[in-house]
């Protein structure tokens, strides 16, 4: 594969099988099979999910991940895998409301949360 080219997301579109999410990218020449793993999609954002929806929503995140994978020359066989340790040990920022897991932070202001005890009825 040539560096220089850009991988994207490519047909057929993001699917679950058993219990992965599994994808396909492309550089235009060659095509990857991207198998993500249960434990990768749930370690994405909080809270913890594994589900289409958000394989669909962080596909080009996955893409990302992927393709720096293929650049490392870490595909074996058309297949690329992004495991959770891929996930929790990459860069991410994602918007106000699907914080990484990992990240520790507090919301940003504005955002209120209420106390975990606090009464809802009187």
């Amino acid at each position: 594969m040539s560096n220089d080219r850009e991988i994207q997301l490519c047909e057929p579109a993001p699917f679950l099988y058993f219990e992965n999410g599994q994808m396909a990218v492309t550089d235009g020449a060659s095509v990857w099979l991207v198998i993500v793993t249960c434990e990768a999609i749930k370690a994405t954002a909080s809270p913890p999910e594994m589900s289409l929806r958000r394989l669909v929503r962080f596909a080009e995140y996955y893409r990302d991940l992927a393709a720096a994978a293929i650049r490392r020359g870490e595909d074996i066989d058309g297949k690329v895998w992004v495991t959770e340790a891929t996930v929790l040990s990459s860069p991410r920022t994602f918007g106000l409301h699907s914080e990484p897991i990992s990240s520790g932070r507090r919301p940003p202001s504005g955002i209120r949360q209420e106390p975990a005890d606090a009464s809802h009825g009187a």
